[in-house]
């Protein structure tokens, strides 16, 4: 059975996934500085066959944990 658009409206957004030049403009960074938190272990991904996806909720919880670091003090943490 193929999903239709309907089918994802009760779905979570945090659950849903997307590409990663989506994920550089959601933060406002470069293709490069995304890779960076990726390999750095900063962000998580998931991999569907050759593809990398990132769920909104990681970006996400990344934004809230960058924010309350630099509330607490730790700018360049």
């Amino acid at each position: 059975m193929h999903a239709t658009g309907t089918d994802f409206a009760d779905l979570d957004d945090d659950l849903r996934l997307v590409t990663l030049p989506d994920a550089a403009r959601f933060l406002s960074v470069s293709r490069g500085s995304l890779y960076d938190l990726l390999t750095t272990g900063q962000l998580a991904s998931v991999h569907i066959g050759r593809s990398r996806r990132i769920p909104m909720g990681e970006l996400r919880r990344y934004i809230r944990e960058r924010l309350e670091r630099e509330l607490r003090g730790g700018v360049n943490s």
